[in-house]
């Protein structure tokens, strides 16, 4: 290869070809642009300096990309219209005909579809690319806000932040994300509580409400596991029924067998020890010790760290 046509290949590729390197052979590696390296993209982020440059662990880089994983496993929600769905990042960045609309921040894909990483203050994006589909996104979410407030937070015949669901007024403030405590704390402030479910039905109206006005996020509940010798109990104290219908089912990459206790008081494994990629949550190993709505689980409930990030799901009192 030429020096004039190397010097072309780093124009158009930066870092993917250095000296010939190209980083796009391997699905799961990404070009340093610091030197001529290929480093798996697990690696990024990861607390260790893979490049040269260490532009692979840039504070400001690793911030949107470690902050915009809604789904699990690593996926991200993209709205299309009116479909909502979990994706890898990358295909999300790969959709067109129409673009995904979503939180994923554009220079974030600018680094995968140029399959190069680099320092998030060096990613320039087209002038005509960036500001349109941010602004335009922020106004769409703000016209569906409107549209959907008296299936969130407003209805005649409930309390100010309150709307009718079956029988009960709930506040389903679906635009604001906070903790567990803080969600809880949130529902006092506005004369309620995290919201409980009493029965099947209760629960099947509730999802059906969230379903049906299209609502994308997780929701808290008040549900959590103080110690786990407690077991998992509702706020009110009384426990929580655990495994169907109300919780969700895992997918994981690992297989577990099941057991099963027999008449006799015997254990053995379940179905010549058949190893199974799902459980159901919450696991004896639980994610963690708060209860919430998913959405990626068609809002079924699953065990969650009480720390992240939730919408609060509130009831009067």
């Amino acid at each position: 290869m030429t020096s004039a046509t190397s010097f072309l290949l780093l124009l158009m590729f930066p870092g993917s070809y250095v000296a010939g390197l190209d980083c796009t052979l391997r699905e799961d590696e990404i070009a340093c642009s610091s030197e001529a390296k290929c480093v798996k993209l697990r690696y990024v982020c990861d607390g260790d300096n893979d490049c040269a440059g260490g532009e692979d662990e840039d504070p400001d880089l690793c911030y949107v990309f470690k902050s915009h994983y809604t789904c699990e496993k690593g996926e991200v929600n993209c709205r299309r219209g009116s479909q909502m769905e979990c994706m890898r990042l990358l295909n999300y960045c790969q959709q067109t005909d129409p673009p995904c609309q979503g939180d994923v921040d554009p220079k974030m894909c600018k680094v995968l579809l140029d399959n190069t990483v680099q320092t998030f203050t060096s990613i320039v994006l087209p002038a005509d690319e960036a500001p349109v589909q941010s602004w335009r996104r922020s106004e769409l979410l703000g016209e569906d806000l409107v549209a959907n407030l008296n299936n969130t937070i407003s209805h005649p015949d409930c309390p100010d932040m309150y709307t009718v669901v079956g029988d009960q007024c709930l506040s389903v403030f679906s635009v604001g994300k906070v903790s567990w405590g803080e969600a809880r704390a949130f529902c006092k402030v506005i004369n309620g509580d995290l919201l409980t479910f009493k029965s099947v039905s209760h629960f099947s109206t509730v999802i059906q409400h969230l379903q049906h006005n299209q609502l994308t996020t997780d929701f808290w509940v008040g549900g959590r596991q103080m110690e786990k010798r407690d077991g998992w109990t509702w706020i009110d104290e009384v426990p929580m029924v655990l495994g169907s219908p109300y919780w969700a089912v895992r997918q994981y990459e690992e297989c577990q067998t099941r057991n099963l206790t027999t008449a006799t008081q015997t254990t053995r494994a379940a179905n010549r020890a058949t190893c199974y990629h799902y459980r159901q949550a919450p696991e004896h190993n639980e994610l963690g010790y708060c209860a919430s709505l998913s959405y990626q689980h068609y809002f079924y409930m699953t065990d969650e760290d009480c720390l992240l990030q939730k919408s609060p799901l509130c009831v009067t009192v």
